[in-house]
């Protein structure tokens, strides 16, 4: 049995400078980094919940639900009667698909160091396709983010992010000051958009040659092409995200409702 530092665990989930997020998402997160980074190892067993929840300053109830999310992305093993343990984790990166998170905070919750490279920043006609998504005229100025985002230096997405912007220069000129990292964070403080919910749609696909090389592949691996499309909170959307996932490094989780008979 390995030690648990709940010191450290309640320093990151009480931090000032913690991201709002909800409580429960904070712990399973500060749980989750501990876990992919090492520091709780597989096999590694979980204090009783009332001592851990007063430890952490949390209720058991927030704990629980944060050990369900772990428990769902595959990284815990509740045995009923006997305990709670840490597994093995499959992929290097883990993701739910319930929560809308920035990449860059779940790159860094999975013990990763967030980074980009071959980013480039473009004004573009919007393609039809894009324009429909966007709900804009075909031809509409949009801001388009070309990248590949790395964790730890190796690259696991092939990105392609289309904003609309308010057509006038100074929105554009604004939108070239991004340098990488969390697209939602630079909208929010640099653009005055903030994201209030998205869809998704999901499809998996072969890499061609070119997405091969770039993501370190093999012609024809397979990929997970996922279409997020960020509705700000007036309900119009924002942001438009087409994302081309290795995945040999990312796996997502669902939760699905039981059926009502």
């Amino acid at each position: 049995m390995n030690d648990i530092n709940s010191t450290d665990l309640g320093a990151k989930i009480w931090a000032s400078n913690a991201r709002r997020e909800d409580l429960v998402q904070r712990v399973a997160n500060a749980l989750r980094e501990q876990i992919l980074s090492g520091q709780m190892p597989a096999g590694t067993k979980l204090i009783p919940e009332a001592e851990f929840a007063k430890n952490l300053g949390i209720s058991r109830p927030s704990l629980r639900e944060a050990i369900r999310i772990l428990a769902r992305e595959g990284l815990i093993l509740v045995k009923h009667g006997v305990g709670t343990f840490v597994t093995d984790a499959k992929k290097p990166m883990l993701n739910s698909l319930e929560l809308m998170r920035s990449m860059t905070d779940v790159i860094r919750a999975s013990g990763g160091e967030p980074a980009s490279r071959d980013l480039a920043i473009d004004l573009i006609d919007a393609p039809a396709d894009i324009a429909e998504e966007l709900d804009l005229t075909p031809g509409t100025k949009v801001g388009r983010i070309s990248r590949v985002r790395l964790i730890s230096d190796k690259p696991f997405v092939v990105a392609r992010e289309y904003l609309v912007l308010d057509g006038q220069q100074r929105s554009f000129d604004t939108l070239k000051g991004f340098t990488g990292g969390s697209l939602y964070e630079f909208m929010r403080v640099n653009l005055g958009v903030s994201i209030s919910h998205s869809t998704l749609r999901m499809s998996a696909v072969a890499a061609d040659a070119a997405m091969a090389q770039v993501l370190g592949l093999g012609k024809k691996a397979p990929l997970l092409l996922m279409r997020e499309l960020h509705f700000g909170f007036d309900g119009q959307p924002a942001l438009l995200a087409i994302n081309y996932h290795n995945t040999e490094v990312v796996e997502f989780t669902s939760m699905r409702a039981g059926m009502v008979i």
